[in-house]
């Protein structure tokens, strides 16, 4: 199964399925950029150093408050 992961393996994100890239592909003109959309239902992430970290960010451009997680070993 095919996994996205953080720069020191610390977080891991099993990606059990794999969205068709389509037009998405084609309008990234990118030939490295890779971008998924999942349903947070269909999100888990595997932190088993205890390196995920979070904080409130509520500078944002709607004024609403998010949680922004990141690992804390390679930020």
């Amino acid at each position: 199964m095919p996994e996205g992961r953080c720069n020191y393996a610390s977080l891991k994100v099993p990606i059990t399925k794999m969205p068709k890239a389509g037009k998405c592909r084609c309008a990234g003109s990118a030939p490295g950029l890779i971008v998924y959309m999942f349903d947070k239902s269909e999100v888990s992430i595997n932190d088993s150093k205890g390196a995920l970290k979070s904080y409130k960010d509520s500078d944002i451009t709607s004024g609403n408050t998010i949680i922004r997680q990141f690992c804390s070993n390679c930020g």
